[in-house]
């Protein structure tokens, strides 16, 4: 028996127009221009479906990287106030360890004013009441006359550079004062000091009695005599 051929199905699609005279004309579009349009119309579908996908994707690794860059922020935010917190510690420490430094700068200042002021010899070179005149001749000095139990004390404090014999006193003590001064103690008792030590101001230097009532005082400024009534306290 013959077999009957398979017929292939064509498809053709026809557009039917009217003019505006009532004229109606037909368009046939062949079946291979419709395939091609269909095959057109299913690339584009995939096309958009793919973009569709794409930007899925693309929008969940964007809010990914959102969240993740907002839990960075946050993290940033916590160490910022955390180092916020530790510099004013810091600052506060800066201050007060300013504050101390300053103050023993101060303290420090003010020791060594009195230092020097202590060192100058401005004292009353007497432990007592004493009479007092000038030497008429010589270098500038003044001559004290004090009572038996009286004592010769130092005018400020200094180191004793010598505890020498003197020809008119009996007995010379030399103190240095530093900044040039150094003060001159004449007088015939025994010296209670030896050279090379560090004095205070008002230590004793001799024990006055009746041999040795008579005390001749006398200041150095950068080895020259000048007049101790300009240093001197009378009410020492």
């Amino acid at each position: 028996m013959e077999q009957k051929a398979k017929r292939k199905t064509k498809f053709a699609l026809l557009l039917v127009t009217e003019k505006e005279d009532g004229t109606i004309r037909q368009h046939t579009i062949g079946s291979a221009l419709v395939e091609f349009a269909a095959a057109i119309l299913f690339l584009l579908a995939v096309a958009v479906i793919c973009k569709f996908v794409y930007d899925s994707i693309t929008i969940k690794d964007a809010r990914k990287e959102i969240v993740s860059q907002i839990v960075t922020i946050n993290n940033l935010t916590d160490e910022n106030e955390a180092l916020s917190v530790e510099n004013a510690t810091l600052s506060s420490k800066v201050t007060v360890l300013s504050e101390t430094v300053s103050k023993k700068a101060e303290n420090e200042d003010a020791l060594s004013q009195e230092t020097v002021e202590n060192a100058l010899p401005k004292g009353f070179p007497l432990s007592g009441s004493a009479t007092m005149k000038e030497a008429e001749e010589g270098d500038p000095m003044l001559i004290f006359t004090a009572a038996v139990g009286v004592n010769v004390v130092t005018t400020g404090t200094g180191t004793v550079v010598s505890a020498s014999a003197d020809e008119t006193y009996g007995t010379k003590i030399v103190i240095d004062h530093g900044n040039g001064y150094q003060s001159i103690y004449r007088n015939n008792g025994t010296p209670l000091v030896k050279t090379g030590e560090t004095l205070g101001k008002g230590y004793i230097l001799f024990s006055v009695g009746e041999d040795n009532q008579e005390l001749g005082y006398q200041i150095l400024k950068d080895d020259a005599y000048i007049d101790p009534m300009t240093l001197i306290d009378i009410n020492g």
